[in-house]
Parts: C-alpha cells; sequence; structure tokens
C-alpha cells in the first residue's frame, strides 16, 4: 500500500480506534474541541510509518504506540488487539 492508498486506509483505522477510544467508559468525552482530529492525525502518522505492512500485529502496534503517549497524558483506555487490514475495523481491550 502506497500513497493515497496507504493514506485512505490509515484514516480509516485511525477514525475506528478514535470512536472506539470514545466509546469506552474510560475515554468517554476525551477529545474536545479539535482533539477528535488530532488524535486522528496522530494515529494516521503512527499507521502510515508501518505501512505499506498489511500484518495486523504491525498495525496494532502502531495505534498502541500512540494510545500509550495519550495515557501517560492521564486519559487511560482500551488498547487495539487487532486490526482488519482489509477493512479497517479494530478490536479492542481493555487494559
Amino acid at each position: 500500500m502506497h500513497g493515497p492508498d496507504a493514506e485512505n486506509a490509515a484514516k480509516v483505522i485511525a477514525e475506528n480506534v478514535v470512536s472506539a477510544f470514545e466509546r469506552d467508559d474510560v475515554g468517554a468525552g476525551a477529545f474536545l474541541a479539535g482533539g477528535r482530529e488530532m488524535a486522528v492525525a496522530g494515529l494516521m502518522r503512527e499507521l502510515l510509518d508501518v505501512m505499506p505492512a498489511e500484518d495486523s500485529d504491525a498495525l496494532a502496534a502502531a495505534c498502541n504506540r500512540f494510545l500509550d503517549r495519550l495515557a501517560t497524558m492521564s486519559m487511560p483506555g482500551p488498547r487495539v488487539e487487532a486490526v482488519d487490514p482489509d477493512d479497517g475495523s479494530v478490536t479492542m481491550r481493555q487494559r
């Protein structure tokens, strides 16, 4: 995956991770006033660093690196267990 395809895939995965994080009890309301867009952009950067990898573990690890940085800002929450590289869906787990 290169170019626009990688960016589109990264955006889908990032949106899914942020949505799952927001739905979690601990992460509820975590992204305020533009924070959601910043989180999506940060996740996309992490994902694009490992793409074109289509390995679920590599994609999940990239997402979790970003989520770990959020956790250091007092926003603990779930972690990504798996990413389906075909459709961008994510499976979350509690930390």
